[in-house]
């Protein structure tokens, strides 16, 4: 459940919120598809969208629970628009939600396809008037994923050289840049003054760079190989990338980002202002210098498999239906290729294998005994087992050829003497605060012991101990270290342990307490 006095639930739940808004708040918070859907100005096409994702449930209203402004809002409109009084809009309405894909005969009350479609482009248009709609559809159809795994490359390269970011966006796996996007929006909302005090305004300091930038991609061709379920890698076999923009907008900008993070950081090492203007047009010189020396730039699939060592290589993955794009996974695809030819890909965990965890508090304590399982035996596939989905394909195709480890371990006869965690739920996120979790065993032919409690260690292993916390360092604790937990996430078969959200919640953390530093003018506490 949301907390319905927050200030986003309120503005996805309120029928004056953009239909563009719903659709941007749609994109970054799942958690919230159950208001957005209950908005009487929510888009037909949004519904269907969060249908396919599973965010919202499509259930058949009583006849006597039917009304058109509150059932069904959003799937209603186009079925009045198309000419039906209020009771049969929402009656037809119900049936759409109940099987949105169903044929136009197998329910009376409602019409056909196009009159469809026609009916609630109408009522769209009349709502905001024609603009809106279209920036909607735009961003809209972006996020959808795509038909097939060359598809979404292509998207994803297509979006790229538009300079199209809300496609590129679109075009990866939804379960791997979710986890990102609050850190990544906090970010726009840190104040920064250029060098003569005055505001930057980021979004269109980064938008004056986009424009600046010219790219085009030609002859490009790729294909496709199946190596899991649902997992495809994609290779590019031939075309050519070009880049080209204007230097001494590109170095502006990243001074004007930079330049008094630099000033701050002279002042620390005790440089005085001259020395310090020095530098800095000593650096703007260099870059444009460098930049006009690179651009344009011009590379070619084969000049890309020279450097690389290896074809150029994007994993995409099936989510939902549809296929996107995964960061992780091409991560680890490269890496596999850039290395020895004695690396091979994984299997990834048999959805029967994978672990189920009723609760936070039983997910965190699984999760510790795979760790200690892992220290001992080294395999990949048990330790996958206990992450969710978008992690655990990762870890279990690509852990070995990251960190080889033959099957074996460097500790024996681990146990956890001591586990107490309390869980704090929100939703199907859960932070957990470590109160005790001792570690006990032998690693290599030592006696070892560690125990975690918040953000604090401390560790024996016979001849050497350590002891410290990550709030220790001033800098460390400005950016909230003292607040940083281990993440939980439940998904459909369960609770797991999340390390990529953990980080994702650690870098909102420090993003946030950034904004607030450089809002308050106190950014140089962090050089202190």
């Amino acid at each position: 459940m949301t907390d319905s006095t927050l200030p986003l639930h309120l503005e996805a739940a309120d029928p004056a919120t953009p239909q563009i808004r719903l659709a941007e708040i749609a994109a970054a918070h799942h958690e919230l598809h159950p208001v957005i859907a209950g908005n009487p100005s929510c888009y037909p096409a949004l519904i269907e969208w969060m249908l396919q994702l599973g965010t919202i449930t499509p259930v058949m209203p009583a006849p006597a629970e039917v009304t058109p402004t509150a059932a069904v809002p959003c799937v209603a409109a186009p079925f009045e628009a198309a000419g039906a009084t209020p009771r049969q809009a929402a009656d037809a309405a119900a049936s759409a939600l109940a099987n949105p894909y169903a044929r136009p005969d197998q329910s009376s009350k409602r019409p056909p396809k196009k009159l469809l479609i026609w009916g609630s482009i109408g009522v769209i248009v009349l709502l905001v008037g024609g603009g809106g709609v279209w920036a909607y559809g735009a961003i809209f159809s972006k996020l959808g994923g795509a038909s097939s795994p060359t598809a979404a490359v292509e998207k994803l390269l297509a979006g790229t050289a538009d300079r199209d970011l809300i496609s590129v966006y679109g075009s990866l796996s939804p379960a791997e840049v979710e986890s990102f996007k609050v850190p990544i929006d906090q970010l726009g909302a840190i104040a920064m003054d250029d060098e003569n005090g005055d505001p930057v305004d980021m979004p269109e300091l980064i938008n004056t760079v986009v424009d600046s930038l010219n790219i085009t991609l030609t002859g490009i061709e790729l294909e496709a190989e199946d190596v899991e379920d649902g997992i495809a890698v994609v290779t590019i076999t031939a075309g050519e990338l070009t880049m080209n923009g204007d230097a001494e907008t590109i170095a502006d900008a990243y001074l004007e980002v930079v330049g008094p993070q630099l000033r701050l950081q002279q002042e620390s090492w005790g440089s005085d202002d001259r020395n310090t203007d020095s530098m800095i047009a000593d650096l703007r010189e260099s870059s444009i210098e460098e930049l006009n020396d690179m651009l344009p730039f011009t590379q070619t699939a084969a000049d890309l498999a020279d450097t690389l060592g290896h074809d150029a290589t994007i994993v995409t993955v099936r989510e939902g239906g549809s296929w996107y794009v995964s960061p992780l996974l091409t991560t680890g695809e490269n890496i596999l290729q850039s290395g020895s030819h004695d690396s091979t890909r994984g299997n990834l965990v048999a959805a029967d294998d994978a672990a189920t965890f009723d609760t936070a508090a039983a997910a965190a304590e699984g999760f510790a005994e795979a760790v200690i399982a892992f220290g001992e035996n080294g395999d990949y596939g048990d330790l996958a087992a206990v992450m969710p989905e978008s992690e655990r394909r990762f870890l279990s195709l690509y852990g070995d050829a990251l960190m080889p480890t033959d099957g074996d371990g460097d500790f024996d006869n681990l146990q956890v003497t001591d586990f107490s965690v309390t869980p704090e739920v929100n939703g199907d996120t859960a932070h957990l605060d470590l109160d005790s979790i001792v570690i006990e065993g032998d690693g290599y032919n030592w006696p070892y012991r560690s125990e975690f409690s918040g953000v604090c260690v401390a560790t024996d292993s016979g001849y050497s101990s350590f002891e410290g916390c990550l709030d220790d360092a001033s800098w460390m604790k400005e950016l909230g270290a003292d607040s940083w937990q281990v993440l939980a996430v439940e998904e459909k078969s369960g609770w797991f342990v999340s390390p990529m959200r953990t980080v994702a919640d650690v870098a909102g953390i420090a993003v946030g307490n950034l904004v607030r530093l450089s809002q308050d003018g106190k950014l140089d506490r962090l050089y202190q």
